[in-house]
Formats: structure tokens, C-alpha cells, sequence
């Protein structure tokens, strides 16, 4: 007799944990459909995740630990594996010092528990080089929101009279919008604002698209402000009540620089457009605005984040029903505290010490150059978990420089990915429908955690928890990681919420641990220093930056974007754009998903395409100061003339070969993925 079962689980083909059932026989996942009662994605799914058992079953899935051997990575058992990185890992702290370990996970894993597993390891060994993906991924957002507002907030879609989409593609990104919440606000007659050099998936259903320059966000939402404050727009009582600074701001915004007239220049948004979006903005009450890495990947990504704050905020759509929403973090243990702290700072911290202290961590970003240079002190080894910096990190070819003079890397990962080849070691986790882990929310605005269910055995591999547990011990730290298993862990991770893995089994894998309230800042103020809205924090001038997020507008500031022959890179590339099937790099080796996206393109508008002399489809060079790659041109007029798109991922035609840490943000770090110059030609006879 077959034995056959639904587990309840939640997805993780991209980070966003959407709710899904797979049905089990003997012992095997046969089929996956959207959980109906997960309070977040209700029964959708996308097309990752209805692939999720190509991913159990892919061909390539690491079977078994590899350890290089005369040039060759060759099958090695469990315990051969973890003995020989036990040793080297102890031969290296020996030689160098335990800060020469970097440990660094990627998006491939899931950020909420592993990590915490993962710098636990990290402190018992002494490192301070605990790194992650968050050096170039939402982590300027939160820094931004958190010094303006003290926390971070997501939009209430659903609840909003008007949706802004600030360089977001939400139906395509691995930080979903189910479909259906875009189609309601047509049912509901609310209002959707596109702002994208590109007219996007999401972008196409919009009511207004503003195809705005690269790089300009911050001139758009200035002269957003701009005719709000000139107009008497504003929240009068918000500002007076919860707003430090908003005088100083007035008199800066007021600046005749600052309106749309003298924006339009730089931005390319019409002066008419810009007063029309902020009149109805300021008016729609309530009014929500979601962002992505649009915003954060330029050289002022913080300062743009924090302005955006202070739009929100200005007119009064915090934390209010359809507006900006506050959702508090659940009580989790911190497994991390109670160790010694590292004997150095971690990388990064002497040049962005606010990321690095906000975060708890190195700035991965600046680790390949640590590696070259061996400033502040040298990088000898790396754990690398579920990524691939050679394809995601800015400057390919430099990486790929610092990994090759590492003397000892590991890589754990459910397949063999691109960067284990400058690997010693290969330890293959397993896939997420084999393991169990909680999930917080907060991302969702959801004030649940959830449980991700192992709903069999792990075919191949082991979940990532214990292969950190396993290391721990073969390198004698027992004591610090006693649990036999990932539900043990949970509990111990969940015990100040006074609930365990067994009862997240018994309430469906879904637990409130708190409730939505509306306005909490009128009871608890927000999480500044001041309990208020903070234009101008004194954290950012206490630590030697300019506390305002108001951009400079230099007069003699040159609009960019535009062909001019004369500029030795005269377009403008935006790389890093998702596409449906894949998140980052992952997912191009399962078969259904490549047939939607086989290969990689450069999208470019048909007028640039014809002063170029390029045709469709036809190979071309795109070359920055940095790199050059070759792609096939995809000519498509929803994107704006003078600029290009990369999508990021491919192995060939490598986006970052064209990208650079140099002119990085200066708080956060983040790189320029998204307003580099460029230029776009015939490709050059090979000799």
C-alpha cells in the first residue's frame, strides 16, 4: 500500500517564503501546489516554484564532499572532508591569525537561520570577517530608512488608494507581488505609477510610467518635495509632531534648483508630470510606495533611500492602513551573543563603519581587495555558502583574482556552481523541501513566524544547519553547538517566544506573534534616537558624513544617458534586472525553466540601435572603463532611448565584468550597478 501526504512548507526558489503543499508517496515529493491558507501568497505560485522538484531531482545536485586532489575535485566521505577542512581551517588560524576566515553566505540560502549558525562558527573561531549578500542587496534601504525612521516598512499594496513602483519589477523579482494584488487596484480604481528607465513587466500594467534617466531618483524626488512644500502639500501635523529637522529641509528644498523645471534636465521626467505626480501623491491618502535595488545600486543609494523616507513621511503615510507599514521582528535568540568578541575590526569597518556596525558584520565588497592587497591585515581563507561572487559581486575578473590567491576556500552548495572551481573543498547542502527552518516575515508585513518543513529525507547532502554543526565538532567546538538536529535548533531559536518546532507543526506552520497596530509610533515613538522622524541624522554627521539626504544639484552637473560621439562612453548601463525564471545565477541548469530565458541579451531602443548601425539580434560589444563582454542585442522600445539593460547571472556575457567598487556608495558600500557609462558596438575582428 502506497503511503501518500500533503506537508505543509514554504517555498525557497527566492527569498520570499511563499506557502506551498507537496504531496509525498513513499517517501517522495510527486507534486507541488500553492498553500490556500498561507497568509501571504494564498495559493499563487510562480514558475520557480512550480519547478521546485526540478530542483530536488536536477541532474547535477552534488551527490557527494569533494576535496581537490592534484588539480581535480574528487568524491570524498563526510568525514574525510570535514577532517581535511577542520585541519586547514586550524592550520590557517595557526599561520595567520583567526581573523585571515572569511565566512560568507549567499542569497542561495536562507538568511533568518543559517546565517546564525553560520557567525556562530564565525565567533567560536575567532573571526570578525562574518560577511554576506547583504553588501550589495536591500541592506542601503534598510541603513537609509532605519537612520531616517528607525525602522524599516513595506507597502500596504492592497490597502492603497495609489501604488508608486520605484525601480521595482515586483511580477518578475525574487521579491514578489502575487498578480492578482496588481489586479485588484484596477478592481478598486487605484492608481499605479511606474518609475523605471525601462518599461517593465510590472511597468506595462501601469496607469503612469515615468522613464526616468539612471541615477536621477534623487532629482525626481526632490522636485516631488519641491512642489509639495512650495504648494502647502504636506502633513502638517505629522511634521510638527514627529519631524526633526523639516525647517532646514524647507529652506533647502525651496531652492529654485530643486524644482521640476530646473530637474527635468537631469531626471527627463517633464516638469508638468513631476507637479501632477506630487499633487496626487500628497492627495491620494493613503499612498504607498515599494522600491528595489533600483534605488540602492548608485554611488548615493542611502542618501536617495533616506529622502524617500522623508517623501513618505512628510505626507503622513506611515503606518497607516494602504500606506507605509512598520511590522516589529519577532523575539528570536541570538545564539551569536554571549561569545567573545574578534581580536580586529571586521573588513570594511574603518570605511563604512555604520554598515558594519548596523549589520553585525565585514562589508563582503571589500574583501577582494583586502585578499590582493592584504590591507588592514591579510585574508588567507573563505567559506563561501549558497553563492557566487564571480557573477554577483561588481568586477568579475578582480574577484575572480583575490579567489585564486586564497589559500584554502570552501564552498557548500546544492550543485556545483560556478565558484567551486576555486574551491578545496565542496560540501553539498541539501535542497529546502529537506530541511527544516524557521522564517520571519517582517519582509512580507506579516507579524508570523513560519515554518519551513523538511517534507523528506534528504535525498543527497545535508541541510546547511548541520553542516555547520558537523564542522564545529570536527574542529572540537562541541559545546558551542549541542543540537542534534535543525528541530532542535528551532526550539532553542524560538524559546523568548515561548513556542518550539512542535508547535508551529501543530498550528499549520504559521504563528502570530504579534498584531497589526496602526500608529504605534503614537504610543512607543519610532526607533531614533530622538523618537522621531530624523531628516538629518546626528549618527551620519557623528561618524564624518553629510547628514543630508538633499542631493547637491551641482550647476554645471551634465545630463547622462543621451548618445554623444564625442564621450568615449556615451550610453548609460543598468544591469542586475531579474528575470522570471531564475534568481541571481541559480536555476539556469534546470531545463523548463532555461527554455523561457535560454540566453543572455542587451536591451537597447531601436533609435539607438539605428545610430549605432545595430540590427536584432546581432553580436555586440559593450565595453565600460572597466570590462568589455559580447551579447546579442535585443532592440525593444520599453526602455529608454541612450540607455541599455544586462540582465545579471549569465556565465557568459558576465554582467559585472562591466561593473566597478570604485565611486561606491559612501555609507553603505553598495557598487554602481545601475548608472555606469558605457559603450555599445560591432564587436572587433578576432585576429
Amino acid at each position: 500500500m502506497q503511503e501518500k501526504r500533503e506537508v505543509p512548507t514554504l517555498c525557497r526558489m527566492c527569498d520570499h517564503g511563499c506557502g506551498i503543499l507537496v504531496s509525498v508517496e513513499n517517501g517522495k515529493p510527486v507534486h507541488i501546489r500553492g498553500n490556500p491558507d498561507h497568509p501571504f501568497n494564498r495559493g499563487w505560485m510562480c514558475i520557480k516554484g512550480k519547478s521546485a522538484l526540478d530542483l530536488f531531482y536536477a541532474a547535477n545536485r552534488l551527490k557527494t564532499p569533494l576535496i581537490r586532489k592534484g588539480g581535480r575535485l574528487l568524491r570524498a566521505s563526510w568525514d574525510e572532508a570535514l577532517g581535511y577542512a577542520a585541519q586547514r581551517l586550524q592550520q590557517l588560524k595557526e599561520r595567520w591569525g583567526p581573523q585571515a576566515l572569511a565566512v560568507y553566505y549567499g542569497e542561495g540560502v536562507g538568511h533568518q537561520e543559517i546565517r546564525y549558525y553560520m557567525k556562530r562558527f564565525a565567533n567560536v573561531y575567532g573571526t570578525p570577517n562574518f560577511m554576506s549578500v547583504g553588501a550589495i542587496c536591500n541592506a542601503a534601504r534598510t541603513l537609509g530608512e532605519t537612520l531616517t525612521l528607525g525602522g524599516m516598512t513595506k507597502p500596504d499594496i492592497a490597502n492603497a488608494r495609489l501604488v508608486i513602483l520605484w525601480g521595482a519589477n515586483p511580477l518578475v523579482s525574487h521579491e514578489p507581488v502575487p498578480p492578482k494584488i496588481i489586479r485588484q487596484l484596477e478592481k478598486s480604481g487605484a492608481r499605479l505609477v511606474v518609475v523605471d528607465p525601462r518599461r517593465t513587466e510590472t511597468g506595462a500594467r501601469a496607469d503612469i510610467h515615468l522613464a526616468i534617466r539612471p541615477g536621477m531618483d534623487a532629482v525626481l524626488i526632490a522636485g516631488l518635495l519641491h512642489v509639495i512644500l512650495r504648494e502647502g502639500l504636506w502633513d502638517r501635523a505629522f511634521a510638527r509632531d514627529w519631524m526633526v529637522g523639516f525647517e532646514r529641509l524647507k529652506r533647502e528644498l525651496s531652492d529654485p534648483r530643486y524644482s521640476p523645471e530646473a530637474g527635468a534636465a537631469l531626471s527627463g521626467i517633464a516638469p508638468e508630470a513631476v507637479a501632477a505626480l506630487a499633487r496626487e501623491y500628497a492627495g491620494a491618502k493613503p499612498a504607498c510606495i515599494f522600491t528595489g535595488n533600483g534605488l540602492e545600486h548608485h554611488p548615493s543609494g542611502v542618501a536617495t533611500t533616506r529622502l524617500l523616507a522623508v517623501l513618505k513621511a512628510l505626507t503622513g503615510n506611515l503606518d497607516v492602513p494602504g500606506g507605509e507599514l512598520f511590522t516589529p521582528r519577532p523575539p528570536i535568540k541570538d545564539i551569536t551573543a554571549p561569545l567573545p568578541p574578534p581580536p580586529a575590526p571586521p573588513i570594511g569597518a574603518e570605511r563604512f563603519p555604520i554598515f558594519c556596525r548596523a549589520r553585525g558584520e565585514g562589508h563582503a565588497l571589500s574583501l577582494s581587495r583586502a585578499i590582493l592587497e592584504e590591507q588592514p591585515y591579510p585574508i588567507k581563507g573563505l567559506t563561501l555558502t549558497g553563492g557566487n561572487p564571480t557573477l554577483e559581486w561588481p568586477d568579475s575578473r578582480r574577484t575572480r583574482e583575490a579567489f585564486e590567491k586564497l589559500e584554502f576556500m570552501m564552498v557548500v552548495d546544492v550543485v556545483q556552481s560556478p565558484d567551486t572551481r576555486f574551491a578545496d573543498v565542496v560540501l553539498p547542502a541539501c535542497t529546502f523541501l529537506e530541511r527544516d527552518e524557521h522564517r520571519s516575515n517582517v519582509y512580507l508585513s506579516l507579524p508570523y513566524v513560519t515554518l519551513r518543513r523538511a517534507v523528506v529525507d534528504p535525498l543527497y547532502g545535508l541541510p546547511d544547519q548541520m553542516i555547520w554543526v558537523r564542522l564545529a565538532h570536527a574542529m572540537g567546538y562541541q559545546e558551542y553547538f549541542p543540537w542534534k538536529s535543525c528541530q532542535e535548533g528551532i526550539d532553542e531559536l524560538l524559546s523568548p517566544m515561548g513556542t518550539s518546532y512542535a508547535d508551529l507543526v501543530a498550528e499549520g506552520g504559521i504563528h502570530a506573534y504579534d498584531r497589526r497596530i496602526y500608529r504605534r509610533y503614537e504610543r512607543e515613538g519610532f526607533g531614533t534616537p530622538s523618537g522621531k522622524v530624523e531628516i538629518y541624522p546626528e549618527r551620519l554627521k557623528g561618524a564624518g558624513f553629510n547628514p543630508s539626504p538633499v542631493p547637491p544639484m551641482a550647476e554645471d552637473e551634465i545630463p547622462v544617458g543621451e548618445t554623444d560621439e564625442s564621450d568615449p562612453f556615451p550610453l548609460m548601463l543598468t544591469t542586475g534586472g531579474n528575470l522570471l525564471p531564475y534568481t541571481h545565477w541559480q536555476f539556469r541548469y534546470i531545463p523548463r525553466l532555461r527554455k523561457s530565458a535560454p540566453e543572455p541579451f542587451l536591451e537597447i531602443h531601436p533609435d539607438t540601435a539605428v545610430s549605432l548601425g545595430i540590427q536584432d539580434g546581432e553580436q555586440v560589444e559593450v565595453s565600460t572603463e572597466t570590462g568589455r563582454i559580447e551579447v546579442a542585442a535585443r532592440l525593444t522600445e520599453a526602455i529608454r532611448p541612450g540607455v541599455v539593460h544586462l540582465p545579471q547571472g549569465w556565465q557568459s556575457s558576465n554582467a559585472n565584468r562591466l561593473t566597478s567598487t570604485e565611486g561606491a556608495d559612501p555609507v553603505s558600500g553598495f557598487p554602481n550597478l545601475k548608472s555606469v557609462r558605457c559603450r555599445v558596438g560591432k564587436p572587433l575582428p578576432t585576429s
